[in-house]
């Protein structure tokens, strides 16, 4: 097992006011040395309508990641984010998380929303800034049926959340943050999916952050239309979503990085023993907690819960708030974002401690996300392992 460096939520000396002063002067630095000349967003590829091979355009849009060091694990407590991602920005690491600590209860009614938080950092490995809400879970809801309702009711009426918070930066330089209402789907039939624009990676986003960068939108999609886990991939000026619905698909975003265009590849949720090269079938199931990143090599490797389950962590807990109480990390790969996807079976024999979540790549590492949760339907003490991804199956684990 590679060496965990064990982080608990610390704030003294670093605060927010401190980091961002940084970050400016870091920024003002840069300006004086290169004059940068803005792009616009360049066009996405051509819709296709299967997973087949990869388009020219699509292919060298792929990201050139150097090899990275050796990267060592990380495991972070005592910040209540969960189900999120890293992303860096600058000389600053900022992390993502659904938080609990207000009260929130999986699957009871009217229980309350706690938002979406964010933290900052100098280091993967902390100290990590006191996390702040990325909008109020008072603020208004905009679209359809629940326009004018509270986010607090919208994601916690029903008991069903609102998770996955995903922040990624469009190559005009707009900010927007991505997250699903699972409620939308099952009380509308609508898509879960929600984006907001946001002032910068530390928020305010939606509403709260102006006019000049705040907005909500409902994303047009036609192939992820149901309310799964999902993650936003990025490479180059290319955009898409890969969401969870008995099995995996992965559906391109237009310019705006907001509304689907069609094209689309899929993984089933059974693969045949034939095309995985084993003597028994692989089980995918619905693709719970999907995300992926690039690879060192250009590639891409899709990660997912193998199989789904509900706050479930392994050895030595082995506790679930629903269905299983142990899962492995399940794995795909594909030459770029639009795949064609190959499932590769799991990463590693052995079982999470936890549950992994997505992936994401900061400083040319791809890393794995696992909630390290508790079994229990409030997770607000559950910590967080990123974990850096292998090259290839072998000794790695997700504990």
């Amino acid at each position: 097992m590679a060496t965990v460096h064990t982080v608990p939520h610390r704030t003294s000396g670093l605060s927010l006011s401190r980091l961002l002063a940084g970050a400016l002067a870091a920024t003002l630095i840069a300006l004086a040395l290169v004059v940068s000349v803005p792009r616009a967003i360049a066009a996405p590829p051509a819709p296709t309508s299967t997973g087949g091979p990869a388009s020219s355009a699509a292919r060298t849009a792929a990201p050139n990641v150097p090899t990275p060091p050796k990267a060592r694990a990380v495991l972070l407590s005592g910040l209540d984010l969960h189900d999120g991602t890293v992303v860096k920005s600058g000389n600053l690491y900022y992390l993502y998380g659904t938080r609990y600590g207000c009260g929130f209860t999986w699957g009871v009614v009217r229980t309350p929303f706690c938002g979406f938080g964010v933290s900052a950092s100098r280091s993967l490995t902390g100290p990590w800034s006191k996390p702040r809400l990325l909008f109020s879970p008072a603020a208004l809801d905009t679209w359809g049926p629940d326009r004018g309702k509270r986010w607090n009711y919208v994601c916690g009426n029903s008991g069903s959340g609102c998770f996955n918070p995903r922040m990624v930066k469009r190559p005009d330089g707009q900010w927007m943050l991505w997250f699903n209402a699972p409620s939308d789907h099952t009380n509308y039939g609508a898509n879960a999916y929600y984006v907001m624009g946001c002032k910068g990676p530390f928020g305010p986003c939606g509403q709260q952050a102006g006019p000049r960068h705040g907005f909500t939108a409902k994303p047009s999609l036609r192939t992820c239309i149901t309310n799964g886990d999902f993650s936003i991939l990025t490479a180059g000026s290319h955009a898409a979503i890969v969401c969870s619905q008995n099995g995996i698909y992965v559906e391109g975003l237009d310019s705006s990085w907001i509304n689907g265009t069609g094209r689309f590849a899929g993984i089933p949720a059974r693969v045949s023993a034939a095309e995985l090269g084993s003597r028994s079938p692989f089980f995918v199931g619905v693709g719970e907690g999907v995300g992926a990143a690039p690879m060192p090599d250009g590639s891409w490797m899709m990660t997912f819960s193998s199989p789904g389950c509900g706050y479930c962590t392994g050895p030595p807990l082995n506790r679930s708030a629903g269905g299983h109480t142990g899962v492995k990390t399940g794995f795909a790969i594909a030459p770029t974002i639009f795949g064609p996807w190959r499932v590769r079976g799991n990463l590693s024999a052995r079982w999470c401690t936890g549950q992994p979540r997505t992936a994401f790549t900061v400083d040319g590492q791809p890393y794995q996300w696992v909630d390290r949760w508790l079994g229990t339907r409030n997770e607000t003490g559950a910590g967080v392992l990123l974990k850096p991804l292998p090259a290839a199956p072998g000794s790695w684990s997700c504990s």
